[in-house]
């Protein structure tokens, strides 16, 4: 099936549809979806090439959905603990996300942000 028909079947009715009170968009809790905007665009149900950022205990984990024949062949999945934010970048570049892969980037980033531990500094009197 097409991209386009899959997303006229899926658009107003799938499990993942939210709404907010206040906010006239819909958003999608999908994996394969960077935004989590509802929109064919970056639909992880709709597309047959999505790119995905999770976090892992350490690190991030990529996730990329290809063309094969066989749902579970289709995606692959590696984790990046070291420099996650600049591989996840060359990643998405190489494995042709290329309107993506800022956004890709944007995500780890987030990621790696959070799981930074804060140290706590001992105030000082004066």
């Amino acid at each position: 099936m097409s991209d386009a028909l899959v997303w006229q079947v899926i658009r107003n009715n799938n499990a993942f549809l939210r709404t907010q009170r206040g906010i006239g968009k819909r958003f999608s809790t999908e994996k394969f979806n960077l935004k989590k905007v509802n929109s064919p665009k970056y639909s992880g149900l709709a597309n047959k090439h999505a790119i995905d950022v999770s976090a892992a205990a350490k690190g991030v984990v990529v996730s990329t959905k290809n063309e094969k024949g066989r749902p579970a062949k289709a995606v692959s999945t590696s984790t990046l603990s070291k420099t996650p934010v600049s591989s996840v970048r060359s990643l998405a570049k190489n494995s042709g996300f290329n309107k993506f892969h800022k956004l890709a980037q944007r995500r780890a980033a987030a990621i790696v942000r959070s799981q930074v531990k804060k140290t706590k500094t001992p105030k000082t009197e004066a």
